[in-house]
């Protein structure tokens, strides 16, 4: 991997560009087609340092909860955020960035395959979040598989807006820095 160096304007744009795709949740569109996937796998690939990573992903993902909360469901309640459930939400979406530090999604393969295997592992992740809350599915195998077979609608939505989000933000991205002047870095 390619040590990439503190660049504050180049964080920022960063950084900008994953608020502004976590912003697009309060947007109409279909349920689970979402951007939070993409921005964590975006940003660990742009920025590659961990102490980079883990601040913008973790701003970014809270910052839109806020957002969706306060404008859509007009929900104030900070105990929100210290539920299981948004908790393993949090950590799926900081390893997410993590692991795609170490990732090149310029190749489309890699890309595409970055962008499914993280959908299956959020699928995974939250649906077990939600069966070990215990407030609808019993603790059991039963409830558990109970708990999968109920996200299964929701799934290809989260395959969809995962690879949508994540190639307009690397495209949009490369396309920006070749014809836009504030986009091309000229920091060292």
């Amino acid at each position: 991997m390619n040590k990439r160096h503190f660049r504050p304007s180049f964080t920022l744009r960063i950084l900008a560009l994953c608020l502004l795709a976590a912003a697009t949740r309060i947007l109409p569109h279909p349920v689970n087609f979402g951007p939070l996937t993409a921005v964590a796998l975006f940003a660990g690939y742009r920025l590659g340092s961990i102490k980079l990573v883990v601040p913008v992903v973790l701003l970014t993902v809270f910052l839109s909860d806020v957002l969706v909360n306060a404008l859509l469901y007009h929900v104030y309640d900070a105990q929100y955020f210290l539920s299981p459930i948004t908790l393993s939400l949090y950590t799926f979406y900081v390893a997410a960035s993590l692991l795609s530090t170490r990732l090149s999604l310029q190749k489309v393969p890699i890309l595409m395959g970055s962008s499914l295997a993280a959908s299956v592992t959020f699928f995974l992740v939250s649906n077990a979040a939600v069966w070990a809350s215990g407030t609808t599915y019993p603790g059991d195998l039963a409830g558990l598989m109970a708990c999968y077979i109920a996200g299964l609608p929701f799934f290809s939505n989260t395959v969809a807006g995962d690879l949508f989000y994540l190639s307009a933000l690397v495209l949009g991205t490369a396309w920006a820095e070749r014809h836009i002047p504030a986009f091309q870095s000229r920091e060292v």
